[in-house]
């Protein structure tokens, strides 16, 4: 079980919104209440660091991860995305998750910002290199691999049909991308001895992966050994596995999209 410590005040005093948010012992978070849909009203902000979430999103398992990692209190508000709240847009311009409500109708959308933001503030863990070469290779990482693997997930999901051998050559290629990473690097991770920014922002794909079962998304044993060697590694990461969701559930989610009905949001209450 995750042992949860207490955080130091590390955000800047001056920082009004932040000041209240970084001391704090965490307790147990609730990763699988039931998405709220339209008709179901706002739950009270409680002054605590929120995040509206959906369990089963690759982009708001990003800042998931990075809070677990990170050991930040923090509620959950889970989305359904199908059959979203009107309030939705006032904590999300665009209707989307993840968003991070850090004070009241004050927030933070779109994953990579949250994430950012959230290892500015929390210095505790950091998940990006303070170097600014080696923070914005960490970033060119995450921009040159996650696209390709993404956009055939989505269709794998929801337009098999579409897939095309583009598509595939470019989610290959990334493969190869981040094992020459890895390589280059000669190390366990791609921030080094534990995961970060980069490791946790790709993570979600490969998660998902694991339930694809079409052959042409396979990672061959021999060709990207080290990258396999690497999943094994962040499957065994405490963050990665606290918020891991097992295959069947996966599939029977992923397999929702093909129904009229859409997928089931809360198949893990």
């Amino acid at each position: 079980m995750w042992s949860w410590k207490v955080l130091k005040s590390t955000a800047p005093t001056s920082c009004k919104l932040c000041r209240n948010l970084t001391s704090a012992v965490k307790g147990k978070v609730c990763f699988n209440s039931k998405h709220l849909a339209t008709g179901d009203q706002l739950p009270p902000y409680n002054g605590t660091l929120r995040v509206y979430n959906m369990r089963f999103c690759p982009f708001a398992q990003r800042t998931m991860l990075a809070l677990i990692a990170k050991q930040i209190d923090y509620e959950v508000v889970n989305i359904n995305l199908m059959n979203k709240p009107d309030w939705l847009f006032k904590k999300s311009a665009f209707g989307k998750v993840p968003a991070l409500e850090i004070e009241e109708n004050v927030t933070i959308f779109e994953s990579l910002p949250t994430v950012e933001y959230l290892d500015e503030v929390f210095s505790n863990r950091p998940l990006l290199p303070k170097d600014s070469v080696q923070k914005n290779q960490m970033k060119m990482i995450v921009e040159a691999s996650a696209g390709a693997i993404h956009n055939l997930f989505v269709k794998l999901v929801k337009y098999p049909e579409y897939i095309t051998e583009g598509n595939i050559t470019a989610f290959h290629k990334s493969l190869d991308f981040i094992q020459y990473q890895l390589i280059s690097r000669n190390t366990k991770f791609l921030h080094g001895c534990e995961p970060g920014y980069a490791d946790y922002m790709i993570w979600p794909w490969f998660e998902r992966l694991r339930a694809a079962d079409d052959a042409r998304v396979k990672i061959d044993v021999e060709t990207h050994a080290t990258l396999i060697k690497y999943i094994d590694n962040m499957m065994q990461d405490s963050a990665v596995k606290e918020y891991l969701v097992p295959v069947n559930i996966l599939r029977e989610f992923h397999d929702g999209f093909q129904d009229t009905k859409g997928p089931n949001y809360d198949l893990l209450c």
